[in-house]
């Protein structure tokens, strides 16, 4: 490629750029804020910041993402709320979005995903990306090793999702190229691979779980989201009987894990999130003797994919690893 050619991609990139991001500030203030202030704009890097702060649960963890300090962060969230709207509340140390949060969120997502799709579409001559889709439990498995294993001509682009239906039915919708999950979901077309199987495990700070195996009462802290993995938990705490009357349902795994390193209480969660917690000397797991209940973990990527045969050079490499 000429450097005339090169640069003249390269001005056309920013021109169409500009022309999105006023385009997006615009439809935004008048057709999803309009009773808020609308003389204020949201920025892409905003729409990210809050998508951020929301999924992980964190400040700190939002401003290593976007390579700022959690200074900044908390600067920008509260610029946000004092010239446009509330964002997010707090409620048992947990971040909520409120009504008008909601609406930014839910913008944000399709904003961001159309916006990564325009540039991965204008920057196809020079680098292709591959869209991988999950939940953050599972990304904080899995994403380092799938970034590793990418072809060089490839790029790594990462969306999340709640729940499995979600990973799958974005799948099928070509808005990612590869799922990582534990649902049952099937369809012809769709390869659907295993990658592990994690037996569930009771986990929390050394007192509270020395407290559990005795016989104490102890507060759980349960994942409740409609998922395939709130059932398999529904059925391990049938099966063993576990008495979990005070319990604190939690819609975020993240949140949870931040939870149980801080001594609020135990929790029920599958062996690849319980060996991150363990890491933490003062994180042990139960000795009681219950019956294993299995959560499967699956790699699934469409065969008519154009990146099939990388996407399944990965799964392959990862089912090793």
């Amino acid at each position: 490629m000429t450097y005339e050619r090169f640069f003249s991609y390269f001005f056309m990139i920013l021109t169409i750029i500009f022309l999105i991001l006023e385009f997006l500030s615009i439809t935004f203030v008048y057709d999803k804020i309009r009773n808020m202030k609308s003389s204020y704009k949201l920025s892409i890097f905003d729409f990210k910041l809050i998508k951020d702060i929301y999924e992980t649960q964190s400040f700190s963890e939002a401003a290593k993402l976007n390579n700022i300090s959690q200074p900044a962060v908390s600067k920008r969230v509260k610029e946000i709320n004092v010239n446009l709207c509330e964002v997010f509340s707090r409620k048992n140390k947990k971040i909520s979005l409120t009504p008008k949060g909601k609406d930014i969120y839910q913008f944000a997502n399709q904003t961001l995903l159309a916006f990564n799709s325009l540039l991965d579409n204008l920057n196809s001559t020079f680098e292709q990306s591959i869209i991988l889709g999950s939940d953050t439990s599972y990304l904080k498995t899995y994403l380092s090793a799938i970034q590793k294993y990418l072809p060089e001509n490839r790029k790594l682009n990462v969306q999340t999702y709640s729940n499995s239906h979600q990973i799958f039915q974005a799948l099928l919708d070509d808005q990612i190229d590869l799922g990582i999950m534990s649902g049952s979901y099937t369809q012809k077309g769709v390869l659907k691979l295993p990658l592990r199987s994690d037996k569930l495990m009771i986990v929390g700070q050394r007192e509270l779980i020395q407290k559990f195996d005795k016989g104490e009462e102890s507060l759980f802290l349960l994942y409740h989201m409609t998922s395939s993995y709130h059932n398999f938990l529904k059925e391990f705490i049938k099966i063993n009987q576990l008495p979990t009357q005070h319990h604190i349902s939690i819609d975020n795994l993240s949140l949870i894990e931040h939870e149980v390193l801080k001594g609020t209480g135990i929790t029920i969660v599958s062996q690849d999130i319980a060996e991150r917690l363990l890491e933490n000397p003062n994180i042990i797991s139960s000795s009681k003797k219950l019956k294993d209940i299995f959560i499967k973990t699956y790699a699934i990527v469409k065969m008519e994919n154009k990146h099939y045969q990388d996407l399944l050079t990965i799964i392959q490499k990862l089912k090793k690893s």
